[in-house]
């Protein structure tokens, strides 16, 4: 199951670190192969153990003392010497999906996006759409070309409408909302797709904007995850919500969750952290949570 490439990374990093610890991250979809990837590591003559922690993108780093971490499901986020990226690519071929999807997209210029799970039929699906006398368009953002990450949509460039490849909608909501073009979500899977608008998530943007204006004592919500927090963004957020008259602190945090904001009972939060969490989970919080952008617009 572990690739090739990737062992020949761990003996390196073992011969480099002089350890045969390996702390294995896994996402929440590759967890139930934990004993599987346990064996293999242990028949490799390594010592792994599971983190249960959270693994959101290759921004949720986790470290062991004296160990490799073995980040799983996401490409190379963070330069760190103890890390071992397995990005995990997946064999689905979206041939039949796009085939299906294709005859309903009427825009003539495409930007073709996905996550790193699905670059290897990047290519595949290319063609598929520039045989629709379609033109295609794949940039780099901060991974690959043609990759979007949960934080950022650099790979989409001037376009008539976006094509996401991938599971489930929250990349290409994300591309929606931060590049304001229509997005077309196409699950390999499931073979079925979905129109994305921007429209939905900007409402929602206003009411949680809506929602903190009332706020007096608001949190600065710092994740403490390399890649995630900023805590010069926070800082500047702390300055000028004091300049509006708003009473604030800066929090750091781990995972961030509504039961550990519930006990510092405050009105609102700022989140700088993963932004899926403001943009997936904002209704699970009792209280308004922000942001970063949004909590300038108080």
């Amino acid at each position: 199951m572990l690739p090739g490439q990737v062992v020949k990374r761990l003996e390196e990093k073992s011969r480099e670190l002089g350890t045969r610890k390996v702390l294995v991250q896994l996402p929440d979809g590759l967890k139930p192969k934990c004993l599987e990837i346990t064996k293999e590591l242990e028949n490799l003559g390594f010592d792994p153990v599971i983190s249960g922690e959270s693994n959101f993108g290759g921004c949720d780093l986790r470290f062991l003392d004296n160990a490799i971490t073995l980040h799983v499901g996401h490409s190379e986020f963070l330069k760190d010497n103890r890390v071992v990226y397995w990005e995990y690519r997946v064999s689905v071929d979206p041939t039949d999906a796009l085939e299906k999807a294709l005859p309903k997209i009427a825009e003539k210029t495409i930007c073709l996006v996905t996550t790193v799970q699905h670059l290897d039929y990047l290519d595949v699906a290319r063609k598929l759409i520039e045989k629709c006398e379609k033109n295609v368009i794949t940039k780099k953002g901060k991974g690959y070309p043609g990759q979007v990450l949960g934080c950022d949509a650099g790979a989409v460039g001037e376009c008539d409408a976006v094509i996401f490849i991938g599971s489930g909608v929250f990349h290409a909501q994300f591309v929606a909302l931060k590049t304001g073009k229509k997005v077309y979500a196409i699950d390999p899977y499931t073979r079925e797709m979905q129109k994305v608008s921007g429209e939905k998530l900007a409402n929602e943007r206003y009411i949680r904007i809506e929602k903190g204006r009332d706020a007096k004592r608001i949190g600065v919500v710092v994740s403490s995850k390399p890649g995630q927090g900023n805590m010069g963004l926070g800082k500047t957020i702390v300055k000028k919500l004091r300049s509006k008259g708003k009473e604030t602190a800066i929090i750091l945090m781990d995972d961030i969750t509504p039961y550990k904001l519930d006990n510092l009972n405050l009105d609102a939060y700022v989140i700088i952290a993963c932004p899926r969490l403001v943009i997936d989970d904002w209704k699970n919080f009792r209280q308004p949570i922000l942001l970063p952008d949004e909590a300038l617009e108080l």
